[in-house]
């Protein structure tokens, strides 16, 4: 039994003095001092459609009422519920914004209580028999309210949400835009990985719960964001001169926390803002600028310049093995930005776990966490990529090695740009790079300073890429585009009056993951087949400060992209199911068959 809380009210019972007041001037109940209003977030609305109500609660001044959470068992919190005959039913339970710490009467505990003006949200569905023309959802909000000598009796303020029904042909809005900008993420954003998060922390404590956000990070290796890594790190660091093995090693340290500054930063400011992670580091400038940055380490490469740090710079550090640290942070942090859009299930949780916390250092350190063990394989990898530099005899073929390094730089511009280029530009742009690959390194880069028998294994090495080139333009995949309808909340209830399955793909024109789905996983003739008599559904989410993308963000829990949904025939999301970031065509066809069957 909690005594101290116990003991703290009634000492404010006692010790607290109620100003004489004359009669009349005291309210009844808490009901004369409190008033709600109710808005909804689109109109008109279609039966059996999704929304979410925002409940505006004005608290007369000089009063407040007990907050929902965070109070004494003997507490009355404010709780917001449906009244009965309701044409709407709740989808999962009412969000409410944390309280203001506030003492009562001298007594030293402060408890959350609601001041001022606060609002509450609550996800709900409507009936699919929900008869066309203006009507009302009917609330009731049970108070207790409190001045800093008196506590006045508890009520409940009844009030409803105006809402209009429209046909199924009807276009759908969001309104009231200003009411639902800080709207907590809902039901569907918190459900999976956040409660996995959350449920570790408490049962498993600190300690253990920031080993599985570090397994988390390793896990994120697996997703394709993460590939152009490989190349980056293998061309930085086998260009850098032969050092012991501490110092290498050093460097390597000190490449992967620029990374993970750099991805803690900016998964922090996804989850406290709220805005997709990743975003606008894909931005199109950002995109361009990180390709002109590798064209220009590529150049260094050939020989056309050496990068060093500047003369007062240099002045100040004397040591050349401190330069080598502070060079491979600063890439570090630089080659962040590719780790950014990098998204999974587990990192979402995270992001949302954060979200709710409103903590900057503990989702900055826990973020740190996860990138650490994003960057873990990379230590290893820059390493052993140096020890190229460590091996005998070196002489004209370690020129040529370096060459190899600024041609792989040269063609991640490739990569990056994808988003920015024409569907097909890839298909051509790469074999083409393949092929010139081949003729410089094995015919124009060849046969100077070399044996006999490397000069034979470049023009074998050159031939194999040309190869390669003509094997990649045969093979490329020719994507067969699903026939994906841009996103319509009136699609989905039209599903749900004909008992179909919605498949809802979020993604945008700057993710790169989305390419990969669009080609590896959705061209596949199975995935084709799969989906017959399915509703497909594309919300595009490019634009990601705009109100109709803030809007679905918000209303589906979406915090990155791509994210697939899955709705079944009685309109309702399988969240067991859903997805985030890649996934492969085996995978989403085992999620597609669980949905049908």
């Amino acid at each position: 039994m909690k005594i101290f809380p116990m003991l703290a009210v009634l000492f404010w019972g006692v010790t607290a003095s109620p100003l004489p007041a004359p009669a009349g001037a005291l309210p009844a109940d808490s009901g004369e001092v409190v008033a709600a209003e109710g808005f909804p977030s689109l109109s008109p609305l279609h039966p059996g459609a999704l929304l979410t109500v925002a409940v505006r609660l004005k608290v007369r001044a000089g009063w407040h009422v007990n907050a929902h959470e965070g109070l004494p068992p003997f507490f009355i919190p404010a709780e917001l519920s449906l009244a009965p005959g309701s044409s709407a039913t709740l989808s999962g339970s009412p969000r409410y914004p944390p309280g203001v710490p506030k003492a009562l009467g001298g007594v030293a505990q402060a408890f959350p209580v609601y001041e001022g003006t606060v609002v509450l949200y609550a996800d709900l569905q409507l009936a699919d028999d929900a008869a066309k023309g203006k009507r009302s959802i009917p609330f009731r909000l049970r108070v207790q309210a409190c001045n800093n000598h008196v506590c006045l009796a508890p009520a409940t303020v009844s009030f409803s949400v105006p809402i209009e029904v429209a046909g199924l042909e009807e276009p759908v809005a969001p309104v009231n835009a200003a009411l639902f900008q800080k709207a907590p993420v809902s039901q569907a954003g918190e459900a999976g990985p956040e409660n996995i998060i959350a449920r570790y922390l408490k049962t498993h404590g600190v300690l253990l719960t920031f080993v599985l956000i570090f397994i988390g990070g390793l896990a994120l290796n697996l997703t394709p964001c993460v590939y152009p890594m490989i190349p980056l790190t293998v061309s930085y660091f086998g260009n850098q001169k032969a050092e012991k093995a501490g110092v290498l090693l050093g460097r390597a340290v000190a490449y992967v926390v620029g990374i993970s500054i750099t991805y803690s930063s900016l998964g922090v400011t996804a989850a406290l803002t709220g805005k997709i992670l990743g975003s606008t580091l894909q931005s199109p400038w950002v995109l361009l600028g990180i390709s002109l940055l590798l064209a220009a380490l590529s150049f260094s490469m050939f020989g056309f310049y050496e990068i060093q740090a500047p003369a007062w710079l240099l002045n100040r550090i004397a040591s050349s093995q401190t330069q080598g640290f502070l060079g491979a942070l600063g890439m570090g942090l630089v080659f962040g930005i590719v780790a950014a859009p990098c998204v999974d299930p587990f990192s979402i949780g995270l992001l949302t776990f954060v979200a709710a916390k409103a903590d900057p250092f503990l989702g900055f350190i826990m973020f740190f966490t996860l990138s650490l063990g994003l960057g873990f394989p990379y230590i290893w990898l820059g390493f052993f990529s140096n020890e190229i530099q460590r091996l005998p005899k070196s002489g004209m073929w370690m020129v040529w090695v370096k060459k190899i390094f600024g041609l792989i730089l040269l063609g991640m511009p490739l990569y990056f740009l994808n988003p920015l280029l024409p569907r097909d530009f890839s298909r051509a742009a790469v074999p083409l790079y393949l092929e010139a690959c081949g003729l410089l390194l094995g015919w124009v880069f060849s046969g100077k300073g070399v044996t006999t028998a490397f000069k034979t294994f470049q023009h074998v090495f050159g031939l194999c890429l040309a190869v390669l080139g003509f094997l990649v333009y045969s093979a490329w995949p020719q994507p067969v585009e699903l026939p994906f309808s841009n996103y319509d909340p009136a699609a989905v209830s039209l599903a749900r009056k004909d008992h179909r399955p919605v498949f809802i793909d979020f993604s945008a024109s700057w993710c790169l993951p989305c390419k990969e789905l669009e080609v590896k996983t959705f061209s596949n003739p199975e995935i084709h087949r799969a989906f017959q008599g399915w509703v497909l559904l594309k919300a595009d989410l490019t634009q990601y400060t705009s109100g109709p993308v803030e809007d679905l963000k918000k209303n589906y829990g979406i915090m990155g992209v791509p994210t697939l949904l899955f709705v079944g025939p009685d309109g309702r999301e399988k969240k067991d199911l859903r997805v985030v970031g890649f996934v492969s065509a085996d995978d989403l066809l085992k999620k597609i068959r669980s949905v049908s069957n």
